[in-house]
């Protein structure tokens, strides 16, 4: 079972799983124990909205489904196999809304069977082909391009805030005219969140300078950048993207006397700012 925890690196996986469901309309089952005795009342769901930087999760209640807001609650959704629970519900008028979960769990071919007997559905024929892969590259699209009118407002208020802070240096200043797009070099050190062609890993690295046209950051592991390969950003600081920018590594370039460290140079592919 792979376990993905609400952390800062976690969080890009809630992201994804939450948005995915979401979008697909996704069934989810959920199920409380009774307190009386060892019956579960059980019921179908949707996933209605959600705020990952808020930390809610808001569902449909289901018609004639009588929750009680004082215990654990199950959720299960087929579409990826997973399931979480959550000790916090607040009811409103058609909708109930719950803290996001500390941890979700990704189930295993082995324990599909026990949500089986717990729910009474029969999932096993779905498992192949609706499981979340996390293990490689496929969780992030390197061939998508969206551009900015097409960005949630989310997304849209905070690429407009970090490409809007533009604080030249000598350097930027001397390079100006032969660039197509003004440098901003972060005013306090700032984090993307980077994923590469050669792995499948979320990595954390300081930014070196960002513009509507590109972005650069410092590594030790410059061959996971390889020149001409594409990376995606998919998350600066605490907020993770809806959807990545996409860009093209352009060049590598020491930033120390020892080649241990590389700033390494991107441009983000045409049609997203």
């Amino acid at each position: 079972m792979k376990v993905f925890k609400s952390d800062s690196q976690g969080i890009y996986a809630f992201q994804k799983i939450f948005k995915h469901i979401h979008s697909k309309g996704s069934n989810i089952v959920l199920w409380q124990l009774s307190p009386t005795s060892s019956g579960r009342s059980i019921a179908n769901s949707k996933l209605s909205s959600f705020k990952i930087e808020d930390g809610i999760l808001n569902f449909e209640i289901p018609n004639g489904y009588s929750m009680q807001q004082s215990l654990p609650m199950y959720f299960y959704s087929e579409d990826g196999q997973l399931i979480f629970k959550s000790e916090g519900i607040r009811v409103e008028k058609n909708f109930f809304t719950i803290n996001l979960p500390k941890e979700i769990r990704l189930l295993e071919e082995d324990e599909v069977g026990q949500i089986r007997l717990i729910t009474g559905l029969d999932i096993s024929t779905v498992w192949k082909s609706k499981r979340f892969n996390f293990d490689d590259v496929s969780k992030v699209d390197f061939g998508r391009i969206v551009g900015m009118n097409q960005r949630t407002t989310r997304d849209q208020e905070f690429l407009g805030n970090e490409f809007d802070r533009v604080s030249l240096d000598d350097e930027d200043k001397l390079f100006a005219d032969k660039r197509e797009s003004p440098r901003a070099r972060p005013k306090a050190e700032k984090w993307a969140k980077v994923v590469s062609q050669k792995s499948p890993d979320v990595q954390l690295l300081r930014i070196f300078d960002l513009s509507r046209g590109g972005i650069s950051f410092v590594t030790m592991e410059v061959d996971l950048f390889p020149v001409g390969s594409k990376v995606n950003i998919v998350g600066i600081e605490e907020h993770v993207l809806d959807d990545p920018l996409l860009a093209q590594v352009m060049s590598h370039r020491p930033i120390d006397e020892l080649d241990i460290e590389f700033k390494i140079g991107c441009k983000f592919d045409e049609g997203q700012s």
